[in-house]
């Protein structure tokens, strides 16, 4: 049935293109950030350098869309920055219950008290994703804040405890935290976390020309091996591990890392709004991408009309990808890879682990 499945995947993927239902939201409230992560691809911190949104206009937002989309099918992701941040979050959440959006978030997990669990959970959280990049010298390095692990551990155990539907950690991986991916498992199992998805880090945002966040070839593999005997381990056990949608890979990495087939489903099911009201697909895309603001239009025409540059591809067929006889499969890999500069993407994940002459990131798309 696996084989099956990915055998049909084209059509499936073609289809869901075709149809595009939106599926996830992401929301970003804020780009206010208690942390000031190395790797950060939105360049958040204290402060804003943006024109956001006022919390009236998130909650008309809300209203919006409870009216005009199915709230059983469309899922609200609320992200940042970091949410719990803003300073009106008491509000937002009461807007969020009160219309009746199915509703998770994505969080650093500094500032997941008892307290904070309890409020997000008595307002309905359908899921969470918190951030654990590494044991604690590690994490904290790469969120640029001590003592930030030990909160994010402490917000973990507390939301083990809730039994929220959905909850996962999410990990990015880079030349620090690779050989603590073995201990970071025990410690989520420990914790109770049922779920993990590993990133690796993109050469875009803070992390563009920085050596000490990206991985090279051999630690790529080594990423992989690891997720690969993982999952073997724990395929019976009620713990579940994948490589993120992080770019295309090579097929036999590809059924070994993830449960599904490789698709960059931004613009196709997943769509945003960013903290200026601009409309786009997944909040780390380039804002060249952005195509309206809901201060001005209307979101799900945006949505049924405007979309296409993310349904139709083949603008991406240039750089690298331009003679790559694989783009119908990869589709110019994942569109948070594209880079404004380049001009094509930033990252082939397929050709670094593929090419025998590549050993680092940077030279996979020369």
């Amino acid at each position: 049935m696996p084989n099956l499945r990915r055998l049909l995947y084209p059509a499936y993927r073609k289809l869901e293109t075709n149809v595009h239902p939106l599926r996830y939201l992401f929301l970003e409230i804020t780009q206010v950030c208690n942390l000031n992560c190395r790797h950060c691809g939105s360049d958040c911190g204290r402060n804003t350098q943006l024109d956001e949104l006022d919390t009236e206009d998130w909650l008309r937002f809300f209203s919006y869309l409870a009216e005009h989309f199915d709230r059983r099918k469309l899922a609200v992701v609320i992200t940042g920055g970091e949410p719990l941040c803003h300073p009106e979050w008491d509000r937002l959440l009461n807007g969020l219950k009160e219309h009746g959006l199915a509703w998770g978030m994505v969080t650093n997990g500094y500032d997941l008290t008892e307290g904070a669990v309890k409020k997000l959970t008595a307002h309905n959280l359908n899921s969470v994703t918190v951030s654990l990049d590494g044991l604690k010298k590690n994490h904290d390095w790469l969120r640029g804040k001590k003592g930030s692990f030990d909160r994010a551990v402490r917000g973990l155990k507390h939301l083990a405890s809730a039994r929220i539907p959905f909850f996962d950690v999410v990990t990015c991986v880079n030349p620090r935290n690779l050989d603590e991916l073995p201990e970071i498992m025990r410690l989520l199992k420990q914790v109770g976390v049922p779920r993990w998805r590993l990133f690796s880090i993109f050469p875009k945002g803070r992390a563009a020309g920085d050596s000490d966040l990206l991985l090279d070839k051999e630690g790529f593999v080594a990423m992989l091996d690891f997720i690969r005997q993982a999952k073997e381990e724990h395929k019976d056990q009620d713990f579940d591990l994948n490589f993120s949608c992080e770019g295309y890979l090579p097929k036999e990495w590809e059924s070994k890392v993830r449960e599904e087939p490789y698709f960059c489903r931004a613009g196709i099911s997943i769509g945003s709004v960013l903290c200026d009201g601009a409309i786009s697909a997944c909040p780390n895309i380039s804002r060249s991408l952005v195509q309206g603001n809901i201060r001005k239009d209307d979101f799900k025409t945006i949505w049924e009309k405007r979309f296409q540059p993310f349904r139709d591809r083949r603008w991406l067929k240039k750089g690298p990808c331009a003679d790559c006889k694989l783009f119908n499969r990869c589709q110019g890999n994942s569109l948070h890879l594209y880079d404004d500069e380049m001009g094509h993407t930033a990252l082939c994940t397929h050709r670094l682990l593929s090419d025998p002459e590549i050993k680092t990131a940077a030279d996979s798309v020369c």
